[in-house]
């Protein structure tokens, strides 16, 4: 995974696409162009994974905080 690629195409995420998953655990693709899997808690989000045919160990997860935490906050290009 190439973590410069991957947080470019994360950060292009808009905040509206990530709407629907506040407060829920998510899955991004490798690239972090998009979502590929959510879940309430991190044991169904690791069966959505693999569900999904990705390896959780090559995914990485993080939670999307409610819309009033600043996303991607210190990041600088």
């Amino acid at each position: 995974m190439d973590m410069k690629t991957f947080l470019e195409n994360r950060h292009k995420v808009p905040p509206e696409q990530l709407a629907p998953y506040i407060g829920k655990y998510v899955a991004w693709s490798p690239d972090g162009s998009q979502i590929v899997a959510s879940a309430e808690d991190e044991l169904r989000l690791d069966a959505a994974i693999r569900a999904a045919g990705y390896d959780p160990a090559e995914i990485v997860v993080s939670s999307i905080p409610d819309e009033d935490v600043l996303l991607g906050g210190g990041l600088s290009e």
